[in-house]
């Protein structure tokens, strides 16, 4: 590959078009792995230059200018305006721009050093996302690409959207690895059967008592070359005792598809989380095609591969990454994503402290959803009326953010109940626009599903549905997450205080109706009626509906 230099200069280009299957940081930019429709695959670099800003005194930050400008040429500076989310206005800051994306972070740190008391933002995000919001593609999307014959992108056009309901995959190759026996045994725990390697419904089972079984996996390898490789304890188990084979045997094993890079491989690592200790098992990244392990990987067990591809092209994060991070992770850098096309900045950690509240009204907002107790005994003809996604839907109705509540530009807004917090009214929160869409979207799905009859489609659409159902899950308890940077304690207490009462509003039109309320909890309830048929059920749920706002 040529450098950044030389990709600028002008060639002959071919227009490439296809799906986007891996992308990961270079020194010379982006690197962007292709496949085409006839699986063809192509190794591009796109020119990128990621960028953090640093906030201080005008004094600060114009020696902070000079010294960079005279220690590289590797990076760029200028004065610009960016705004606070907190604030809501405009601060000068110092854009910095690194020509080479690997150097990001180690740049980052130097600015650390060299004047601890500058503010630094959008300046530990990663890069893969920060591509994607700056070029408007996302992994997995249908793209087209001109090229010189070098394959220094010139160009990029996303032929696709994050929001499409029906679209096209890329043509993966897919190679399974799992070993012999029961699959939810870990085999760290006495478990290790032969291994077995599974590509286009030919299974091929790898005994010791031969070859080295390294042999045997590189040869399967190279002949197949898979774009996907699908494991059961890949990740804790099988690639890394390939990997210590090959080196003992001093044996080759090219797992990456990218030979310029080696393979990644993070450790294991026990951690405690509200008071609990939890286990985070290592992690095995190629690069040039993609390792997912289903054992390590939450949205993969879950939702299968149908779920994770959506949730990789809505984050807009690494497919590798997606599979194995929490969802809550990925709602976070949806949330990012829009405050980035606002031109917000969005700080390093969480600086925002919990508003100061008297103990009654601590006691009167520290409180979840509403519950009440079951009439017992046996009930027939009993409706449950719910409300879908109640929470993520109040947030976007409501406009419930961390920004919007308690705004200092409408103290005279109308109170939230029982609490007198205040939203404000000239601005649409980040959470509200970043849940509305994904919200519609997982309507639609469920349209869909009403009139799909096709197995196959109904199994994708609800695996979809699945692991937007996450997102959304997550999306409520990041807003109260201690270290959640978009997050706010009254923003999550606001959204608990409307679904009490919205709860309420809906027993009462129940009762009103002549219906009686058997059981409620949080955001659904178990009504009865004599005599009462499913259409008046129908009508009393869209009664509901017009009283509160919420479908």
């Amino acid at each position: 590959m040529q450098s950044n230099s030389k990709c600028g200069q002008k060639r002959q280009t071919m227009r490439l078009q296809g799906w986007i299957l891996d992308l990961y940081p270079s020194p010379q930019g982006m690197t962007l792995w292709l496949i085409e429709a006839n699986q063809k695959r192509h190794r591009l670099i796109d020119a990128f230059s990621p960028a953090f800003y640093v906030y201080g005194s005008p004094a600060r930050l114009r020696r902070l200018q000079e010294a960079l400008t005279a220690r590289s040429r590797s990076v760029t500076c200028r004065l610009t305006e960016r705004t606070d989310l907190w604030q809501h206005k405009a601060l000068l800051v110092l854009e910095v721009s690194v020509r080479h994306p690997t150097e990001f972070n180690s740049w980052v740190r130097w600015v650390h050093r060299f004047d601890s008391s500058l503010r630094l933002y959008n300046s530990d995000l990663m890069l893969v996302p920060l591509y994607c919001w700056e070029r408007r593609v996302f992994p997995l999307a249908q793209i087209e690409v001109e090229a010189d014959q070098n394959g220094c992108v010139q160009a990029v056009e996303c032929q696709d959207s994050e929001w499409a309901l029906d679209y096209k995959l890329p043509p993966l190759k897919v190679m399974h690895l799992r070993l012999e026996g029961l699959s939810d045994i870990n085999p760290r725990h006495g478990r290790c059967g032969a291994l077995e390697v599974e590509v286009d419904g030919d299974c091929c089972v790898i005994e010791e008592s031969g070859e080295p079984a390294v042999v045997t996996f590189h040869h399967l390898l190279r002949r197949h070359d898979p774009d996907l490789i699908l494991s059961e304890w890949g990740d804790s188990t099988i690639l890394p005792l390939l990997r210590q084979q090959a080196r003992r045997l001093s044996l080759p094993l090219e797992l990456n598809r990218d030979t310029h890079l080696p393979v990644q491989q993070s450790r294991s690592r026990s951690f405690m989380s509200y008071g609990r200790i939890l286990f985070k098992a290592s992690a095995t990244t190629l690069y040039g095609r993609l390792h997912v392990d289903v054992s390590n990987s939450f949205i993969a067990d879950h939702c299968e591969q149908d779920g994770l591809w959506e949730l990789a092209r809505l984050t807009k994060l690494p497919v590798q990454y997606a599979a194995r991070t929490t969802t809550g992770t990925g709602i976070s850098y949806m949330q990012m994503e829009v405050a980035y096309r606002d031109g917000v900045l969005i700080p390093e950690q969480k600086s925002e402290p919990e508003d100061f509240k008297h103990p009654d009204r601590l006691l009167l907002a520290d409180r979840g959803g509403l519950v009440f107790t079951p009439i017992l005994g046996f009930h027939e003809n009993v409706a449950e009326l719910d409300f879908p996604s109640q929470f993520p839907s109040i947030m976007a109705h409501f406009n419930i953010s961390p920004e919007t509540v308690n705004c200092r530009c409408c103290p005279e807004s109308p109170p939230i109940p029982e609490l007198g917090y205040r939203i404000c009214q000239k601005r649409q929160g980040i959470v509200g626009r970043t849940v509305a869409p994904l919200i519609e979207k997982r309507q639609r799905y469920k349209e869909l599903l009403r009139t799909v009859s096709a197995s196959t489609l109904r199994k994708t659409y609800k695996r979809r549905r699945e692991a937007e159902k996450w997102l959304l899950v997550c999306c409520f308890g990041y807003l109260g997450y201690k270290n959640a940077r978009l997050g706010k304690i009254e923003a999550h207490e606001s959204i608990n205080a409307i679904g009490r009462e919205q709860l309420l509003v809906a027993k009462e039109t129940a009762e009103e109706q002549g219906f009686r309320v058997l059981h409620a909890i949080v955001d659904s309830m178990y009504v009865q009626a004599k005599g009462a048929t499913r259409a008046d059920y129908e009508r009393l749920a869209l009664d509901i509906t017009q009283h509160t706002g919420l479908p």
